[in-house]
């Protein structure tokens, strides 16, 4: 058959002139299609159906002695039915693609994930990070207990991001029209191809932003006393916010340990507050602690990578001269 015969038979179907068989083959199986439930809707069951599917377009066009007279009308059925069942086998296998992506976000322990009128909102528990992938190319991990919110789909040359709560680190995809901005409560960050770190908890007396490679605008939301002297970050700089004294301090780091690595589950401290300590820990392990000590004034440094939580509060408590107490998840400092 060649190029032309396809192309006839295609238009049609287009118009509605194959056969009444044909008609009734498609139409049962996207009815199928529609009403079937996204749980059952799985890789077998796809396999299963074209299998039927298949080996009805079979029975409709069993191959028998031709006349000479309908050989062109028997190319005809034969190429319809491959194209119906082509036809089905990519619906079928789009739409589960797609009911799949669905039923694995909803799905994902410990990320509630939902969309209203264009835009993604993504919360993270104690003790689950997740990454994410933009449409524009970029990647997102959100730490545990944080929670953000993106568009769908980036319009008007701008790709807006809203970290409501916690820490996220962004590799942000290159694209000089459409500048690339991460808001939190107090500051805008814009980036145009770089990776940068945020962390924005409302329990730590602290926001900061650091910058891993590329470059970035930080913009004070809330200007008044405190000010940023230079609003653009090169490599391995950040800004910290102190948001009891409202004081903001421009520094240099050199590792990038104590900023990244809980992206790969190690909890690393340099010269770490009270608040950051707990509340990295109570993010990686899913527990609450309660400091019931006098010892609150902290500078912890230190990193732990595989060490189960008893080690790493009896290493912290340990330093800090402080005992603690664990009652299944709640543990007490004192």
């Amino acid at each position: 058959m060649d190029l032309n015969q396809t192309e006839i038979l295609l238009e049609k179907y287009k118009q509605g002139t194959c056969t009444a068989a044909e008609s009734k083959l498609i139409e049962d199986w996207l009815e199928t299609i529609k009403n079937d439930s996204e749980e059952h809707f799985t890789e077998s069951f796809v396999d299963e159906q074209l299998i039927i599917t298949k080996n009805g377009i079979d029975e409709r066009v069993v191959v028998r002695p031709l006349m000479p007279h309908r050989k062109y009308n028997g190319w005809f059925a034969i190429a319809a039915s491959l194209l119906v069942f082509m036809a089905i086998f990519v619906a079928i296998k789009v739409l589960h693609a797609k009911k799949q992506a669905g039923i694995q976000l909803a799905n994902l322990p410990g990320v509630e994930q939902h969309t209203i009128n264009g835009w993604v909102y993504v919360q993270t528990q104690k003790g689950i990070t997740d990454q994410i992938k933009l449409s524009d190319g970029s990647f997102i991990t959100l730490n545990a207990s944080s929670s953000l919110r993106y568009p769908l789909k980036f319009i008007n040359h701008k790709r807006p991001i809203y970290l409501d709560e916690g820490e996220a680190l962004f590799e942000v995809a290159k694209d000089k029209t459409s500048p690339f901005t991460v808001y939190t409560n107090k500051f805008a960050t814009t980036a145009l191809g770089t990776a940068f770190n945020i962390r924005s908890y409302a329990r730590e007396h602290k926001v900061s932003i650091s910058l891993i490679h590329g470059k970035i605008r930080v913009d004070d939301l809330h200007p008044g006393q405190r000010s940023i002297n230079e609003k653009i970050l090169m490599p391995h700089q950040q800004v910290v916010l102190n948001k009891l004294s409202g004081r903001l301090i421009k520094s240099d780091f050199k590792d990038e340990t104590p900023i990244t690595s809980w992206k790969d589950g190690v909890l690393a401290f340099q010269d770490a507050t009270m608040d950051e300590v707990l509340n990295s820990i109570e993010n990686k392990f899913n527990v609450v602690i309660k400091n019931n000590s006098s010892r609150t004034n902290w500078s912890y440094t230190g990193t732990f990578k595989d060490e189960p939580l008893n080690d790493i509060l009896k290493t912290v408590c340990l330093t800090e001269g402080i005992s603690c107490r664990i009652n299944n998840t709640y543990i007490t400092l004192n």
